[in-house]
């Protein structure tokens, strides 16, 4: 099934690098418009030259020159991980329920435990291939590998018993070695040469509950689930073997439940999660800058998956559908030297530019310079000895949720 895409929702971003603000469009692919009946998108991966995968909680959607084309073979199949292998052009597919999927050409084999060399595992959180071989986390089984033809298990419930845990959540390749995030275990590495080592709460990890693993190096990102206070971000510093925890208690902000990283091409870490402060955000090497659109709920959280497709240019997946940001033309972005602007009078006012706002209006103005949100209700914002510079309002209309930026200058 295909259809044209026009993106739904047209939203409006602003945020703060290096004290210069950027202004972004984000346009978002609704779930209804992905043909598929989908709620949320759970997975991203990249494809052939543009081509975006993109997994929701009921099968599986290409978004190739601009069309959108659902899947049949995943028809009511939620997809939990996506892995596509630049060398052969295929694409691993990881389902809750139906197995492990994997693409040669237009056909898909499907691996599971009654199927030939079936995988023995039917609930995969995670893909990896790591020497030529593809490695598979299970919610309930573990850890399988496949060589020779045939799956081989690492956890407990084996003769080999190697690895004590029964539920995998996340991989990762390295040159040295496969990172195994799980879900009670904490992190293991084991290494090219043999031999496994885990990292516990005993190692500085803030919680067991390893959700999500990003490479940069030397550092491995490591996103984290569960109830265990609210430090659920680390990184791993893999040669001085030091773990840094950022959260309230190291004077950062709060993130809860992250479930993905991305890297930009200014080496920014992106990093996605159910909540907290800031459920999208990245992280320049100092500071965590956060997407207002989603901590405001404008953009729906969980963010669930992230894809970097060059420049700055990101895809985020959430349970309000698939977002990508572009940067607006610089001739709207405001100069913090621009002796144009100039605070505002206190109090100010200004009508909201809708037809429909009555005095239940719901609205907001989020003032980004000051990092300071008002809210109120009515046709008319005002506010009090406000910083010039971009802001934005939002109100809940007819239609929906809808948003505008403004540039305040001298005069207004």
């Amino acid at each position: 099934m295909k259809s044209r895409v026009f993106m739904l929702f047209f939203w409006w971003g602003c945020i703060l690098s290096s004290g210069v603000a950027q202004v972004w469009t984000w346009n978002t692919i609704a779930p209804g418009q992905m043909g598929n009946a989908a709620q949320g998108v759970t997975a991203l991966a990249k494809g052939n030259g543009t081509d975006i995968w993109i997994g929701t909680d009921v099968g599986l959607v290409l978004f190739s020159d601009g069309q959108l084309s659902a899947l049949p073979t995943f028809n009511s199949t939620f997809i939990r991980t996506l892995y596509w292998d630049s060398i052969s052009s295929s694409l691993l597919v990881g389902t809750d329920g139906a197995g492990l999927y994997i693409q040669s050409g237009n056909t898909w084999t499907q691996l599971f435990p009654q199927a030939q060399n079936g995988l023995p595992e039917t609930r995969i959180q995670s893909v990896s291939l790591h020497q030529g071989n593809i490695w598979v986390g299970g919610a309930e089984k573990g850890l399988f590998k496949y060589e020779n033809g045939g799956w081989q298990q690492f956890n407990a419930l084996t003769t080999s018993g190697q690895l004590p845990f029964s539920s995998v959540t996340s991989l990762l390749s390295a040159q040295n070695g496969l990172w195994v995030g799980t879900q009670a275990h904490g992190l293991y590495f084991l290494s090219n040469q043999g031999g496994f080592t885990n990292l516990t709460v005993d190692s500085g990890l803030p919680a067991v509950h390893v959700q999500s693993i990003f490479l940069q190096d030397p550092y491995v990102w490591l996103g984290f689930s569960g109830t265990q206070g609210d430090h659920h971000l680390a990184r791993y510093h893999t040669q001085q073997r030091a773990m840094q925890v950022f959260g309230p208690s190291t004077g950062y902000p709060v993130f809860r439940q992250v479930y993905a990283f991305q890297q930009d091409s200014l080496n920014h870490i992106w990093i996605g999660s159910h909540g907290g402060d800031l459920p999208l955000a990245y992280f320049d090497g100092q500071t965590f800058t956060g997407i207002p659109e989603f901590s405001s709920g404008f953009l729906s959280s969980p963010v669930k998956a992230l894809l970097h497709q060059g420049g700055q240019k990101i895809w985020v997946g959430h349970f309000g559908g698939l977002s990508v940001n572009s940067l607006l033309p610089t001739s709207i972005q405001p100069s913090s030297t621009d002796s144009d602007l100039m605070p505002f009078p206190n109090p100010f006012s200004k009508k909201l530019n809708i037809p429909e706002a009555v005095s239940s209006t719901p609205w907001e103005l989020i003032t980004l310079k000051g990092g300071h949100i008002q809210r109120g209700l009515g046709s008319t914002i005002s506010g009090n000895s406000l910083a010039p510079g971009v802001y934005i309002l939002k109100w809940k209309g007819k239609e929906g949720k809808v948003q505008q930026s403004f540039v305040l200058r001298k005069n207004d």
